[in-house]
């Protein structure tokens, strides 16, 4: 889809309450296992050798005080806006694309735009994996195009998966299902589309491009019954092999630009190496596709802003580059944007 006169503002991240360490990952599963020493050792080699492929370091889990995960999404909305001198009043459009939710209904992004103190709007939730947020812009700017009367939207999501996160691991062979669950980290994001360039910076939106494979629906979920997270790894990596570098060429083609044009691509952080194995296939220089899975794992729909972020408080983005988002998630689903910064 082609995006003409749609701006992304720069995205207001919030970051989990706890610092959690590999070390103390490991004592999970360890508190939780019922078997022989010699199971133990095999399980725990297992982890570390996925903590070292994904190059998985620390994530962030849990909330301050009494506050709940959606608090970290208000708080992230209230400052992206504060940033922008815009008051909630002026969002026309509300999107929560998270995976994180209290209840089935209302929306989530109901409670969102209540507590912003916004009378009327369009408010309503997005989920699609690990893509929901990419895919909440999306239709943000799907809508605006639409519709001129939406003149500011407001997307956001709050992903707390650690009630989701399985420390029962009872046999070498669980890993295969359970281990990608133990990289996940927490937090929550909040980012504006706007008709003009705002305050905190904007990345000019050019082309939008969403690919599903739907016969890969099964290799990763969170059942509604048990609600723990089960992802075949290594099926759902292969995929990401074979099919993430065709999408980023073909939106490149549309986009009338060369690879080595771009100066970063942001990606979602399922792992170091998953990153850098895309990057061989299309050639591209690994510095510029920034990794922060090592700081903060994989925090599901806030790593794609999370890593514009890191981007810009050090000072990487300047006026003009071309950039590349993108995550591919659960489903199995692509969404890519292609977009210019503009200061």
């Amino acid at each position: 889809m082609q995006v003409k006169g749609i701006y992304l503002s720069a995205p207001n991240i919030q970051i989990a309450a706890n610092s959690i360490k590999n070390s103390e990952i490991l004592d999970r599963v360890e508190e939780n296992f019922l078997g022989d020493k010699a199971e133990l050792r095999k399980i725990k080699s297992g982890i570390s050798f996925v903590f070292k492929y994904c190059d998985t370091d620390v994530r962030y889990q849990g909330t301050l005080n009494n506050l709940k995960p959606l608090d970290y999404a208000i708080k992230a909305s209230e400052n992206v806006c504060k940033l922008n001198d815009i008051n909630p009043s002026e969002i026309d459009l509300v999107i929560y694309g998270g995976i994180f939710r209290e209840y089935f209904e209302p929306a989530t992004a109901m409670e969102v735009a209540s507590r912003l103190n916004i009378e009327s709007a369009h408010v309503f939730d997005i989920t699609n994996a690990c893509a929901g947020l990419l895919q909440s812009v999306n239709v943000a700017a799907s809508l605006m195009m639409a519709d001129p009367t939406i003149k500011t939207a407001l997307c956001c999501t709050t992903d707390f998966p650690d009630d989701v996160i399985n420390y029962n691991i009872q046999s070498f062979e669980e890993l295969s299902q359970k281990a990608a669950g133990l990289t996940l980290g927490s937090g929550a994001a909040a980012w504006l589309l706007t008709r003009k360039p705002v305050k905190s910076g904007s990345a000019k939106l050019l082309e939008i491009q969403n690919t599903s494979i739907p016969k890969a629906f099964g290799l990763c979920q969170v059942p509604v019954i048990d609600k723990k997270f089960t992802s075949q790894s290594k099926e759902v990596f292969d995929l990401g092999l074979k099919y993430v570098p065709g999408e980023i060429t073909r939106l490149v083609e549309k986009l009338n630009w060369k690879i080595d044009e771009i100066d970063f691509f942001v990606s979602h952080q399922p792992s170091k190496k998953i990153i850098h194995q895309i990057c061989d296939i299309l050639k591209i220089d690994h510095k510029k596709a920034p990794i922060t899975h090592n700081l903060f794992g994989n925090t599901v729909n806030v790593s794609v802003p999370m890593t514009l972020d890191h981007l810009l408080k050090h000072n990487k983005l300047k006026n003009g580059d071309k950039i590349i988002m993108s995550s591919a998630a659960a489903g199995f689903t692509m969404l890519s944007i292609g977009a210019e910064w503009v200061m």
